[in-house]
C-alpha cells in the first residue's frame, strides 16, 4: 500500500511538472499582455476552493519560482555559474552551489511583491494581516515576475564580451522598468481613485524601495 501511494504521488507530481511546459508560457504571455486583469484574477481566485484556483495558468508563487529557475538555467548555459558561488567571504560564503543560489534568488525576488503588497495595503488604508496580505502578494507576483525575467536575462547577457549583448541587455532593462512602473502606476491609480499623479508617485515609491532592497542584498552577498 505505501508503494502504491508513492506511485500515485509520483504520478501527480510528474503530471504537474509536465503541465508547466504549457502553462508557464501561457501565464507569462497573459501577465505581459494583460497584467491588470491577471492581478485582479489573483485576488479574486484566492476566494475560491483550492481545486478551482488558477486552472489554466500557474499560481503566482510557482510562476515566480519557475522564472527564477529558468533564468538561472539560461545563465549557466550561456555564461556558466554565478560569480557569487566562487566567492568565499562575507555572506557570499553561504552560497556554495546552484541549489543555494536558487533559494537565495527566490527569497530576494519574492521580497519585491511582498514590499509592494505591504505598501499598497498601507496607502489603500486596508488592514495588514495574513488574510489581506496573501491576495495582494499573489497579485503583485503576477506583475513582478515578467520584470524579474527580463532583469535576470539582462544581467546574464551583460556578462558576455560583446557590444551587441550589452545593447540588448540595456533594452531589456529599459523594457522591464517601463513595464513594471507603468503597470504599478495604472494599478495604484485605479485602486486609489485619486488620479494618475498619485498613482505614479506610489509606483515610484515601490520601485525605489524595491530597487534599494535588491541593491543592498546584492552588495551584502558581493563578498566584499
Amino acid at each position: 500500500m505505501p508503494f502504491l501511494l508513492f506511485l500515485k504521488s509520483f504520478e501527480d507530481l510528474l503530471y504537474e511538472m509536465m503541465s508547466w511546459m504549457i502553462f508557464y508560457p501561457r501565464t507569462l504571455w497573459r501577465c505581459t499582455r494583460h497584467p491588470l486583469t491577471m492581478m485582479a484574477r489573483a485576488e479574486r481566485e484566492l476566494g475560491c476552493p483550492p481545486e478551482e484556483q488558477f486552472l489554466d495558468v500557474l499560481s503566482p508563487p510557482i510562476f515566480l519560482l519557475l522564472t527564477v529557475l529558468i533564468a538561472l538555467l539560461f545563465q549557466v548555459a550561456l555564461v556558466g555559474n554565478s560569480k557569487v558561488i566562487e566567492l568565499d567571504s562575507g555572506l557570499a560564503s553561504l552560497i556554495q552551489d546552484n541549489t543555494s543560489l536558487i533559494l537565495f534568488r527566490i527569497i530576494a525576488f519574492a521580497s519585491l511583491p511582498m514590499i509592494a503588497s505591504a505598501f499598497a495595503l498601507r496607502v489603500l488604508h486596508r488592514p495588514l494581516d495574513r488574510v489581506t496580505l496573501q491576495p495582494m502578494f499573489y497579485a503583485q507576483s503576477f506583475v513582478t515576475t515578467p520584470a524579474v525575467f527580463l532583469y535576470s536575462s539582462a544581467a546574464t547577457l551583460s556578462r558576455l564580451a560583446a557590444p551587441l549583448a550589452d545593447a540588448i541587455a540595456g533594452l531589456m532593462l529599459l523594457a522591464a522598468t517601463i513595464f513594471y512602473f507603468a503597470v504599478e502606476a495604472r494599478w495604484f491609480t485605479l485602486e486609489m481613485k485619486r488620479g494618475w499623479i498619485r498613482g505614479s508617485l506610489c509606483a515610484v515609491a515601490v520601485f525605489v524601495v524595491s530597487g534599494a532592497v535588491l541593491t543592498i542584498t546584492a552588495l551584502l552577498f558581493a563578498g566584499g
